[in-house]
């Protein structure tokens, strides 16, 4: 009875085992759900921007204001430009054609209709001043003499060459290199004071000075060149040379 049963009974336990096995390999194939790890719960996803190369706003400083911030500040430091400039650079130009000597540098700066005053003091003469216009200024080849007005003290007429005019009363110092410049600001006073604006109203000049060479003599020996410009259109014109210090 026995050895008939102990097949049977081996034939269950394989059934058992076998049955066994099918649920343990069906526990993960049965539609279970994986839960993610706390690792990948961690890591988020990659935003667009951040993989096309584009800064994410939300994760700059103070929401990404800070570029806008900068702007604004910068914008706010800017300095208007000088209402002088234009004219200052004319001076300048004007003042190295004197420099070098140029007259036909010198002459493309001269106001067609007013022509280019030379005074030999800071208060012009309306009557008695000489006036050139363009292309008539005259040589410094040319030996004649003229007279440009008188001597301060000793009122003895400055009859002189334009070359000897030039040395004494025009470039007698090196006013390009001048320490200070000025637009439309006297630095120069003595008892002649400047009258270009009376003489050419609506005109501005720029100041080359001088406020000494001897410290002795505590600024008595100050010397200054004044242009005088008059607008034209949105450039300026020469229109006066006049040539300043202190007088008796």
């Amino acid at each position: 009875m026995m050895r008939r049963l102990l097949p049977l009974l081996a034939a269950v336990l394989l059934a058992l085992q076998l049955a066994g096995c099918g649920a343990g390999g069906s526990a993960n194939d049965s539609g279970a759900v994986d839960v993610p790890s706390a690792n990948a719960e961690a890591t988020p996803a990659a935003s667009p921007n951040a993989s096309q190369g584009i800064s994410d706003p939300a994760s700059s400083p103070a929401g990404g204001t800070s570029d806008s911030g900068t702007s604004s500040s910068a914008k706010s430091s800017l300095k208007p430009a000088d209402p002088n400039a234009a004219l200052l650079n004319a001076a300048k130009e004007v003042m190295g054609a004197l420099r070098d000597r140029d007259l036909k540098r010198l002459e493309s700066w001269i106001d067609t209709d007013k022509g280019v005053r030379f005074s030999p003091y800071a208060h012009m003469d309306a009557k008695n001043d000489l006036v050139f216009k363009a292309g008539q200024l005259p040589s410094f080849k040319d030996t004649g003499k003229r007279t440009w007005g008188v001597f301060d003290g000793s009122g003895e007429p400055i009859d002189l060459s334009f070359r000897d005019y030039f040395e004494k009363f025009v470039y007698d110092q090196d006013f390009a290199d001048a320490p200070k410049v000025t637009a439309n600001k006297l630095l120069g006073q003595g008892n002649t004071p400047y009258n270009g604006q009376e003489i050419y109203p609506g005109s501005s000049f720029v100041e080359f000075h001088f406020p000494g060479f001897d410290s002795k003599l505590e600024g008595q020996d100050w010397e200054s060149l004044i242009l005088t410009f008059v607008p034209s259109g949105s450039d300026w014109r020469l229109c006066a040379v006049t040539h300043a210090q202190r007088t008796i």
